[in-house]
């Protein structure tokens, strides 16, 4: 693991504190899984090709298949 620094408030610091007394983990692993599901949401909500509106821009020349498309989107 990578350690860094954090400036937190006073407050929240306190409030930490508190929730790792209650559950019995230290600040440090209830900051680290904080960030954990943050970076998994950000992940999450990023656009992916296979969610963009489809286009209509005629028929096809030939048919793809899954493979075959992920095949040519490799090779470019």
């Amino acid at each position: 693991m990578k350690p860094i620094s954090v400036h937190v408030s006073e407050d929240d610091y306190e409030e930490l504190k508190s929730m790792a007394a209650r559950t019995g983990r230290p600040v440090a692993e209830l900051i680290r899984s904080a960030m954990a599901e943050y970076l998994d949401r950000e992940r999450r909500g990023r656009l992916s090709v296979l969610d963009l509106p489809v286009h209509d821009s005629g028929e096809l020349r030939e048919r793809w298949t899954r493979s075959g498309l992920l095949d040519e989107m490799r090779d470019r």
